[in-house]
């Protein structure tokens, strides 16, 4: 079925949801706050024990369309859905860029493999191996990232948050395996920055032993791992590379 595009269409699409709700969806999804949360019913779900983190908060759809349209009026809502239908049209049409532009790129270092591997009888050739820089630039990232570890108030992983200033483009590129594209036209921007999400965290730390992403609280005798992903976020105007995850509960 094609996308709904018209203001009727969006608000017909986002009233005809339906079932349970987190805390994070609705105030995004349905333009709330904290505040106009804090008299709807709601379901709490999920609680595993200490460790794992409260239990997640769950609204009712129509509960929240209701609350949304109290507050903001229909107008306003449909006013809503379309700035945000054209954010997700205009995040699209980046991202179909920079997707021709890492397509161009894989191309071209397949040639240029081609030619390599022609160059010493036949032997595969890897097209771009890590500078010392780099290698250096990843293990850094990994010490940093580690000592941010920590537990919110519930016992359960924190979230991590790292930072590194005065990152050439050169650098985030390679630091993203893709060491030719110094001018990120392959990479998605949005307002000021580069966007990387769900990066692999072998990748970005570049070791897959396991000791190595791990570490251990004495005081709580509880272990941490990194989790399999982070958000890798580049301010060209700035050369602001900032670098975010979670950890897990290990062993």
């Amino acid at each position: 079925a094609a996308a709904a595009t018209k203001p009727r269409d969006l608000l017909d699409e986002w009233m005809s949801g339906g079932g349970m709700v987190s805390t994070k969806e609705a105030k995004k999804d349905y333009f709330l706050t904290t505040d106009d949360l804090k008299y709807l019913e709601c379901t709490h779900l999920g609680y595993m024990g200490f460790g794992c983190g409260p239990p997640m908060k769950c609204y009712n759809h129509d509960d929240l369309v209701e609350k949304s349209i109290s507050k903001h009026g229909r107008n306003g809502v449909v006013k809503k859905l379309e700035a945000r239908h054209k954010r997700e049209m205009n995040k699209r049409l980046k991202e179909e860029k920079a997707e021709l532009a890492r397509k161009k790129m894989k191309t071209v270092t397949n040639i240029a493999d081609q030619t390599a591997d022609v160059a010493v009888g036949g032997n595969p050739v890897k097209a771009v191996d890590d500078t010392q820089e780099i290698k250096k630039l990843r293990a850094a990232l990994l010490r940093m990232a580690k000592k941010k570890m920590s537990f919110e108030m519930s016992g359960a992983p924190s979230r991590w948050r790292i930072e590194v200033p005065g990152t050439s483009k050169g650098t985030f590129a390679a630091l993203m395996g893709r060491p030719t594209d110094v001018n990120l036209d392959s990479f998605v921007k949005t307002g000021a920055y580069h966007t990387v999400e769900r990066y692999e965290v072998e990748t970005l730390f570049g070791t897959k032993n396991e000791s190595q992403l791990t570490k251990y609280f004495k005081r709580e005798w509880v272990t941490q791992k990194i989790g399999s992903s982070v958000t890798v976020r580049y301010k060209p105007s700035t050369m602001e590379l900032s670098v975010s995850g979670y950890a897990v509960i290990h062993g």
